[in-house]
């Protein structure tokens, strides 16, 4: 009687532990639905042109005037970029395009310098001329600007066809949209996998854990190829035809995203043959060679992504990693419960015990590796609400938390032994589950944005531009980028008249607006007709004074004066 009673407990006891999805179809439907819908506002396009590959110097400089045409357009970057999908474009005054030839890497001393890029410039009559480039930062994000520069005495103002070109060279709303998707599919895709395949050790004998490991397989190829269809029209920033979106993968091909999607493919088909070989998966040669793969697919995002362009990099791609990996673990893993259903309810006691130590050990891991990154990718936190990255990186917070919160408590109810099944109804611990797993469809998504969004807006190193006017002698000023450390001053004047004498003498110096720091003098060097270069070490952020002492003639000295605010 005794040794009876003792298995009815433990018979009540694995009733009670038993998930009952099937009362709850409709419910997952609905939130699946919702998850999706979620994920979808998310990934649309944002409003805020975002980029850490900023341009910092060009030759000619912004606004500068020149004495004769120039022979090349040199361009100098943050970060190395690509120009597989770049364009530099000249338009005169009369909005008319100049052919260029295809722009190119700077090579110094028989080095590719890929942080700049020139292209030849015919002979350019006197005038206003605009120049607007495009180029894809290495971790592929597009980046576009546009400037003036002017030949002789007449000149035109092109700001409003600079910014109609502008306007014009952005990727449509819809392919943004797509981009995004593609990236949301091929994450989800990737951590399901993962996640289905931990659980695969765990389930023995027939289940639906094969159907959702190939569906899920089936997903991240799907994403990851749709991302490499993609990236031209999404980089170049025009509309393309079905043909020339096909033909264009051959050059996706040759940039950094293009050969990690080419390696994360190999490895999918790998992967596809280790789950085909399930019956094996008990081999510690097979296990090994799951877990290398599943490493190598993580390491494709990141690579490609923001960490393998971070100074460092070997340190954040490990870090990133390791984050994926217990996403993967946790949220990948919570998706595959969801859809296994009640095939799996014989063994759901162990496999949710198993799952919930595997969960436990991934969430702070999670949580922590998630936080560094973000502090590496922003350099602290302080831009985290001025920058579309920061905005996103603080709603995927929000929902961590709250999934962890779903998460403790469906864990703490199946810990209870003392609840009952009638009880477990009554407090929905499934609908908990479902919610954590949609939850965690969101917060995926909130990660491809991540992916998709630089984690530095370009306005953080933004040039300071100022044009300053004393007796008729104007003068335009260009401090590149302003913030602390090495910066790039350029200043052109243009003397009483418009004529193009040369200034006879100008000497500058800079001091810290509080006093706290005196003037220090900057060697200035002139590199044209009233034209001067200053390279200056800002040693701290805040606002500085800028003096510029000038003799437009031998017995006049006109002193300009202005405050440059200089960020961190």
């Amino acid at each position: 009687m005794v040794d009876g009673s003792c298995r009815d407990r433990r018979f009540s006891q694995t009733r009670t532990a038993v998930i009952k999805f099937s009362n709850l179809k409709k419910t997952a439907r609905i939130s699946f639905l919702l998850a999706i819908s979620s994920a979808g506002v998310m990934i649309a396009p944002s409003r805020v042109a975002n980029a850490h590959a900023g341009l910092k110097s060009s030759q000619p400089a912004a606004s500068s005037v020149l004495e004769q045409s120039p022979k090349e357009v040199v361009l100098k970057f943050g970060e190395a970029v690509e120009i597989s999908f770049g364009t530099i474009r000249l338009f005169d005054a009369n909005s008319k395009l100049i052919s260029l030839p295809t722009p190119v890497h700077e090579s110094v001393g028989g080095k590719i310098d890929a942080k700049t890029v020139r292209v030849d410039l015919p002979d350019l009559k006197p005038g206003s001329y605009l120049v607007v480039w495009r180029v894809v930062s290495a971790d592929s994000h597009p980046v576009q600007g546009a400037f003036g520069f002017q030949i002789g005495l007449q000149g035109a103002n092109l700001t409003a066809l600079g910014a109609e070109v502008l306007s014009t060279s952005s990727a449509s709303n819809f392919v943004k949209i797509l981009m995004g998707f593609a990236r949301w599919l091929s994450f989800l895709g990737v951590m399901v996998l993962i996640g289905a395949m931990l659980l695969a050790t765990q389930i023995t004998g027939a289940s639906r854990i094969g159907k959702i490991t190939y569906g899920s397989w089936t997903i991240a190829v799907f994403g990851s190829l749709l991302v490499l269809l993609m990236q031209a029209p999404y980089a170049l920033g025009n509309s393309m035809g079905i043909n020339e979106v096909f033909s264009s993968v051959d050059q996706v091909l040759t940039t950094r995203l293009g050969t990690w999607l080419m390696v994360r493919g190999v490895v999918l088909f790998l992967i596809l043959i280790i789950i085909y070989k399930r019956a094996l998966h008990q081999k510690p040669i097979w296990r090994m060679a799951a877990t290398i793969s599943c490493v190598v697919v993580l390491a494709s995002f990141s690579i490609s992504g923001h960490p393998g362009m971070r100074q460092f990099s070997a340190l954040s791609i490990g870090t990133d990693i390791v984050h994926f990996a217990c996403v993967a673990a946790w949220m990948g893993g919570l998706v595959a419960l969801v859809l296994l259903g009640r095939k799996w309810q014989s063994n759901s006691p162990r496999v949710i015990a198993w799952f919930s130590i595997v969960a436990t050990i991934a969430m702070p891991i999670m949580v922590a590796t998630g936080v560094a990154q973000a502090w590496r990718m922003m350099d602290g936190f302080k831009n985290i609400f001025s920058t579309s990255y920061g905005t996103v990186l603080s709603v995927k917070v929000v929902l961590v938390v709250l999934a962890i919160a779903a998460g403790t408590k469906a864990r703490q109810l199946f810990k209870d032994k003392e609840v009952e099944s009638g009880d477990l109804t009554k407090i929905k611990f499934s609908k908990t589950i479902i919610v954590e797993s949609v939850i965690g469809l969101v917060v995926l998504a909130a990660t491809a944005v991540l992916v998709s969004v630089p984690p530095l807006s370009v306005n953080a190193a933004a040039p300071f531009t100022a044009t300053l006017a004393q007796s008729n002698v104007i003068a335009d000023i260009t401090i590149t980028p302003a913030t602390v450390g090495l910066v790039e001053m350029h200043i052109v004047f243009s003397p009483p008249g418009g004529t193009l004498e040369p200034i006879k003498s100008m000497t500058a110096r800079i001091s810290l607006a509080t006093g706290e720091i005196p003037a220090i003098p900057i060697d200035v060097k002139p590199i044209g007709v009233n034209h001067f270069l200053a390279n200056l070490q800002v040693p701290r952020s805040g606002d500085w004074l800028l003096e510029l002492f000038v003799k437009p003639t031998t017995n006049k000295t006109l002193r300009f004066s202005q405050t440059v605010k200089i960020k961190n």
